[in-house]
């Protein structure tokens, strides 16, 4: 590992850190754990800080966790994944030989060893039109770039709201429009169940919730941007009226 100091913080609810699998205490690494819902008994880790909140939402605990974080390069983890370690390696080795890169997106696998989703081949720079299936755990930051400029996940969107995913396409898209660095580069870097929030199609609440992160990116766009992300596979909303309300944000209240 880099010489660098670097973070892994983790987002959990008191109920689900035992259910974190931690990796091997390692030089130079620190490890930030922010519980909501209650407390927990001590992990026993020199290298592990507790962090607790009394807010509820995984986006408000990793805005905690880049407030507190030491490391100048700083990982997303959740409850239910493992870090790869090679890949997490492959990521540290890459922002150490790119000083303008500021946002890194890796790939995961499946409990399976399959990749959980269609990856680019090669590296390639991010762009809002480009990060729509960023997962948490895939993104590793250039910690001060991102408090230089002050971006933070948006508190409205993610586990534990209303709604419940987009938050991390959120982030990416206002890094890049701030003038950040953002690329994917094919580390895999995490294994995590094949299902999540953000694999989950066929639901009033999925379709809202996803109009509403189309919205916040593309603003008066949104429309468009919505409608050429059906088209690329209209199957997965399953039924005719979710792909209207989905396009033009209109759903019952």
């Amino acid at each position: 590992m880099n010489s660098q100091l670097i973070t892994i913080g983790y987002s959990s609810l008191a109920s689900r850190v035992k259910e974190i699998c931690l990796p091997p205490i390692r030089e130079h690494v620190e490890i930030l754990i922010a519980v909501q819902g209650g407390t927990i008994q001590d992990l026993q880790r020199e290298d592990v800080r507790i962090i607790y909140l009394d807010s509820i939402g995984a986006a408000k605990s990793r805005n905690k966790i880049l407030t507190e974080a030491n490391g100048k390069i700083l990982f997303f983890g959740d409850d239910d994944m493992k870090w790869v370690q090679e890949g997490v390696e492959e990521v540290v080795h890459h922002f150490s030989c790119n000083d303008n890169v500021d946002l890194i997106l890796g790939q995961s696998i499946d409990e399976n060893s399959n990749l959980r989703k269609r990856y680019f081949r090669n590296r390639k720079r991010l762009s809002r039109f480009n990060s729509a299936k960023a997962a948490t755990y895939e993104i590793a930051i250039r910690t001060e770039s991102f408090r230089s400029k002050e971006i933070a996940f948006d508190e409205n969107f993610g586990a534990g709201t209303a709604n419940y995913l987009g938050d991390e396409y959120i982030f990416i898209a206002d890094a890049c429009s701030k003038g950040l660095s953002c690329e994917f580069i094919p580390a895999t870097v995490a294994i995590h169940p094949l299902d999540s929030s953000g694999t989950r199609f066929g639901t009033s609440e999925d379709a809202r919730a996803r109009s509403l992160v189309f919205h916040k990116v593309f603003g008066a766009l949104a429309p468009l941007a919505r409608l050429g992300f059906v088209l690329k596979n209209p199957m997965r909303f399953k039924r005719l009226v979710l792909i209207l309300r989905f396009i033009f944000g209109r759903f019952p209240k």
